[in-house]
């Protein structure tokens, strides 16, 4: 375990990094945040940290690989996206897709 020193050093320097963030399109003039490629930043970062996030989830390069185990969790995702397109809530979708990706490892085991 690190020593208490470090540990609050962290938590503070995760919150003043949070703090300025989140600041930061309010402090900056607009004119700058209308650049094109802040904008196309703005428009394709999403989707490519939702992709990142999906491919990291999938166990595809681990020792306990299964095409059982990657089908549900395909499934689970295809639940998680149908949900989300349904309510448009983000706790339901992570609910919805924890619950299938458990019920369907059960079921197919």
């Amino acid at each position: 375990m690190l020593p208490t020193p470090l540990l609050l050093i962290g938590i503070i320097l995760m919150g003043v990094i949070t703090l300025i963030l989140r600041a930061f399109p309010t402090i900056v003039p607009q004119r700058l945040l209308r650049q094109r490629w802040l904008l196309a930043l703005n428009f394709a970062l999403p989707m490519a940290v939702m992709t990142i996030l999906i491919m990291a989830s999938l166990n595809l390069f681990t020792e306990h690989f299964t095409m059982t185990r990657l089908g549900a969790e395909i499934i689970a995702l295809v639940f998680v996206l149908l949900s989300y397109i349904r309510w448009h809530n983000v706790f339901i979708s992570l609910a919805v897709g924890i619950g299938s990706l458990n019920g369907l490892l059960l079921l197919l085991q």
